[in-house]
This record gives C-alpha cells, structure tokens and sequence, in this order.
C-alpha cells in the first residue's frame, strides 16, 4: 500500500498536462511569430512547430490574435513576475537597476528570436500607437514601466543618478539593455551574463550616472 502518493490523479493530472501543452504552444508560436510578420505566420505553423494537431491548437487558442496575445502577455508576465522576486531583497537604487538588466537579459534570451517582436509591441505601447493587444497586456507593460521609473527617482533622489525625466531616463536605461542583447550574440550572452548587466550599468551610468571624484 502506498501512502503519501503525490502523482497528479484525476482533475489535478488532466490540468497539468493541459498546461504542459499550453505551454509548448506558446514557445512554438514564439519560434514562428520571432520567425515570419503577423499576417505571414499561420496556426499551422504552430500546430506543426509544437507537434500537435489542429485541434489541440484551438482547444487552447480560438485564433492566431488570441494566441499572438498570449504570447506577447506570456512575456510581459515573466518579467514582471522574476523582477519582483529581484527585488524582493534589494534596497540600493542602483542594484536594483542592475536586477532590473539581469531579469529583462535571462527572460528574453530563452526565446532571443521573439525579442525583437516584443519590442515593437512595447514601442507602439509608449508612443501610444495604436496596438492589437487588449488592455490586459498594456496594464504589466505599465506596471513594469511604473516600477522602473520609481526605482530611477530613487537613483536621482540619493545622488546617484543625474536629475532628469524619469520617464526619459527610464527610456534610456532599458534601450541600453536592448542595445546589449541586440549587439551580442545568444549564446555569448548565455555564457556570461554578469559581463552583459556589467555593461549595461556602466554604459547607463557614463551617460547619466553623477561622477563621485
């Protein structure tokens, strides 16, 4: 007799592999939407990139809008998610800059090809361009966007940082991180990336940084 049995049995079981398979979905369309422009890209694509049938496609994602959301939101929630757990016991300004590089840099090389789609989506969001994404996406951009800014008003409060427009500085801040993962190979980055948060803070704080001698 066994006792104790943690295996998933009935409901349990069926919700895991129901998000197993959520999940390859999401990083096969990752690889196809990184790969081919929205209206290119197709759900066949993704059904054969995750080795499932059409069906199972649509049992988890109704449309190729629905699933290109869930993508994007996917993303957006990972970052948020890991940068609240960086900064959990982080007090210093600039420290927390530099877990702010090291989550952006770990989440995005997991899928480097969907990067750039990322990007446009978050650049339409700050100039206010108009998105196919639901509020729901825009509000973690938002809070992301919040939560750096408040960090970069620290920085400038205690001296570390220039005194300038948040929102400006926050712009420049998080274009030095793409600049890093744009301008370094994947698997370079995979190798080292104390080096890449390194180079982003110091590439920040040359720019913006107050000078201590």
């Amino acid at each position: 007799m066994i006792l104790n049995d943690d295996r998933p049995r009935g409901k349990n079981r069926r919700h895991e592999e129901r998000s197993f398979r959520r999940t390859l979905i999401l990083r096969a369309a990752e690889h196809v939407f990184g790969r081919r422009p929205f209206h290119e890209a197709t759900m066949q694509m993704v059904a054969a990139e995750a080795q499932l049938g059409m069906q199972g496609l649509y049992e988890h994602f109704p449309s190729k809008q629905a699933l290109y959301e869930a993508v994007i939101l996917h993303r957006a929630r990972a970052f948020e998610r890991r940068l609240t757990e960086a900064l959990s016991d982080l007090d210093d300004p600039l420290e927390q800059l530099a877990a702010v590089a090291r989550v952006r840099i770990e989440v995005f090389i997991e899928a480097p090809a969907f990067l750039p789609v990322f990007l446009a989506e978050l650049i339409r969001f700050d100039w206010g361009v108009e998105s196919r994404l639901s509020p729901e996406v825009h509000a973690v951009f938002r809070q992301v966007r919040d939560r750096v800014d408040a960090i970069i008003e620290r920085a400038v409060a205690e001296g570390s940082v220039r005194p300038a427009d948040s929102y400006f500085l926050q712009h420049v801040f998080m274009d030095v991180i793409n600049a890093v993962l744009r301008t370094t190979s994947p698997d370079l980055v995979k190798e080292d990336i104390q080096r890449c948060v390194d180079l982003v803070m110091q590439t920040f704080l040359e720019g913006v940084g107050v000078s201590r001698s």
